[in-house]
């Protein structure tokens, strides 16, 4: 696997820590941080709020008081005590950093215990922004639209430059409306930092300045020697523990959200208690149409964790093909995994893919991205998965195994056909059996369909795959599970590809209706199931390593037996495209070798139940599936 990177200034390693200012002492509210939340107090909420956000390398509490240094230590949390007096938070954070090896601080207010992870998010990204080294430090503003609260000089107002560096803070509202008439925005500060380390020391060095020591704002003495500060907006709004109030409210919030997990909770449970109505998720967001691939950019950036990487595992067949690659638009650490398709995916492979990605980033990927066919996008699936889940691949391969949510996944198929790209599955090979893992964190958060990316793949893997679906449908059609539901899908599938493969569709056309055809198929399997020519090109490939799409299509060549109206039309498609299938496979084979393919085989009960039903080891047997075996 090779792997390429993007080129940025110098902040493809940045050391992100959080420092939570705390005093013990509030004029307002004496010791409101010490005061009980739902069972816990204000400080320890909010400390567990910044590091459950998953953005910093380290998150300390930095106290002048005992009392806090001593709540935070014996939950487990780290804590630091100030050694001098501070006036600001600013300084008791500097003190605290002077000799710590980082680069970036965050000042996180200790009396917000809801810790807006998005907003963090997106100051922290402008270190990692085109314009990153011009920046000392980052804030927040919000839009404030209320004539008191713009004229409240409680409220920190602030103006911007056409690029968002902050030009001043005032408590006054700035700009002042002289001119009625003309639309101008106000803009709230709000008091979240994230400092260059050098910024943040030259702070505690500088001596207070007349416009600070008027204003009463700190981060002005910033502007008054010549620092930059990058001005983030956001709509995010704060919970702010000021009064007993204010205490009262985050209570009501914590309760509300409370009663909403426990819901989900009872919704889980039901859901998997032998209930006859399946529960699948979907794949939420997907986009469709020739070009759309170059909307990846913009849709990803959205997801982009602050210093994580998107990885994208991309087919190797586009290795040295820059006018595609350039098309993703790499930023900062992102990598390419180029993965060859020649072979079936593996649990084993699997493992070293997240070993190498754990190895290389202190932070989980950003998200994973399969570029490519069903290996390419089954890769993504489970690779997204084993990054969150303890573990080896092979230890997922069964039903509903996988008990933590995915990383973000993005699926964009270069050939159509399998339904990966839908599915709620990803199909590995691994040291005892081929089958999948099949969970509701598998599919897909985004797909991209762009039937243009079809264009150059060889006729015979086009015709391979897409009879994938075709027997997709065969099989969803003709089995016992099928229900309203998948066989809407199914026939929708079943006549694309009749369309397809049978009649005289225009090129763009074809291709456009493939992909349609490759997703209303895998749909249609995810309520209901595949069956016998999976069955066995599962064993033929654990054994023989046979690529699926071929596999399937050697198997269902002889299965006239159980879908004989679906075979006599496939004979026809293979005929019209001179499509010619390997024979004699499986003549050659050792006696062993022969009852693994059919042990693998027969281990897939869901799919022999949905061909042949509840009793089907009834007409199903060992030696029947080995003479079946031997005419391929």
């Amino acid at each position: 696997m090779i792997l390429s990177k993007a080129m940025i200034l110098n902040t493809t390693s940045l050391k992100v820590i959080a420092m939570i200012p705390a005093r013990y002492a509030a004029s307002r509210f004496p010791g409101k941080l010490m005061q009980d939340l739902n069972g816990k107090t204000v400080i320890q909420r909010t400390y567990e709020a910044a590091v459950s956000t998953g953005l910093f390398n380290d998150v300390f509490v930095v106290t002048d008081s005992d009392i806090i240094y001593n709540e935070i230590t014996s939950q487990g949390g780290k804590a630091i005590m100030s050694k001098k007096e501070h006036e600001c938070g600013s300084d008791r954070i500097a003190e605290a950093v002077e000799h710590m090896d980082v680069d970036i601080v965050v000042n996180v207010q200790g009396d917000e215990p809801f810790t807006d992870k998005e907003s963090l998010k997106d100051v922290l990204n402008v270190f990692y922004q085109d314009d990153a080294d011009k920046i000392d430090l980052a804030s927040l503003m919000k839009v404030i639209k209320d004539n008191d609260e713009i004229t409240n000089p409680n409220a920190v107002k602030v103006i911007v430059d056409e690029n968002n560096f902050a030009l001043y803070f005032s408590r006054s509202p700035i700009p002042y409306p002289r001119d009625q008439d003309v639309d101008t925005t106000y803009y709230k500060h709000k008091g979240i930092y994230a400092f260059r380390k050098e910024a943040l020391l030259d702070f505690y060095k500088l001596p207070m300045g007349r416009l600070e020591a008027s204003e009463k704002i700190e981060c002005i003495r910033y502007l008054e020697n010549g620092k930059n500060i990058k001005m983030v907006e956001t709509s995010a709004t704060s919970v702010e523990i000021d009064t007993p109030e204010d205490l009262e409210n985050a209570k009501r919030i914590l309760n509300a959200k409370d009663n909403v997990e426990e819901s989900e909770v009872a919704v889980s449970n039901f859901d998997t208690a032998n209930n006859p109505h399946k529960n699948f998720p979907m794949v939420p967001r997907i986009v469709f149409g020739n070009g759309c691939f170059d909307q990846l950019p913009t849709i990803l950036n959205k997801k982009r964790a602050v210093g994580a990487p998107f990885v994208y595992l991309v087919d190797d067949v586009f290795k040295g093909n820059d006018t595609f690659i350039n098309r993703i638009k790499l930023k900062g650490n992102d990598v390419i995994k180029y993965i060859s398709a020649d072979y079936e995916p593996k649990t084993s492979q699997v493992d070293v893919i997240v070993t190498e990605l754990k190895e290389e980033f202190q932070l989980l990927p950003s998200g994973i991205i399969g570029i490519g066919g069903g290996t390419l996008l089954d890769l993504a699936k489970a690779v997204s998965i084993l990054l969150k889940n303890p573990g080896k691949a092979k230890d997922y391969q069964g039903w509903d195994l996988v008990k933590s949510p995915a990383i973000y996944h993005v699926g964009i198929p270069t050939i159509s056909g399998t339904g990966a790209e839908v599915s709620r599955t990803t199909v590995l090979t691994g040291p005892e059996k081929k089958l999948g893992i099949n969970s509701d964190y598998t599919p897909f958060d985004q797909v991209i369909l762009d039937p243009d990316l079809t264009k150059t793949v060889p006729k015979d893997q086009w015709f391979y795959t897409g009879m994938d679906c075709y027997i997709h449908c065969i099989e969803s059609l003709n089995g016992t599970y099928l229900n309203a539901f998948s066989q809407s899908y199914g026939e929708k599938a079943y006549d694309l590809c009749k369309e397809i493969f049978l009649g005289n569709l225009k090129d763009e056309e074809s291709r456009a209706k493939l992909m349609m055809a490759s997703w209303h198929g895998g749909m249609s399997i995810a309520y209901s199931q595949v069956g016998v020519a999976h069955a066995m090109s599962y064993g033929m490939s654990y054994v023989l390593g046979t690529k699926h799409g071929i596999g399937n299509c050697i198997v269902f060549d002889k299965l006239e037996d159980y879908y004989p109206k679906g075979v006599a039309l496939f004979k026809e498609m293979k005929a019209k495209h001179n499509i010619t299938l390997p024979q004699g496979l499986c003549k050659d084979l050792t006696e062993q070798q022969l009852q693994t393919m059919v042990d693998v085989s027969l281990g897939l009960t869901p799919l022999w139940e949905n061909a042949l039903g509840k009793n089907w080891q009834e007409v199903m047997n060992e030696a029947t599936l080995k003479a079946l075996f031997l005419k391929m």
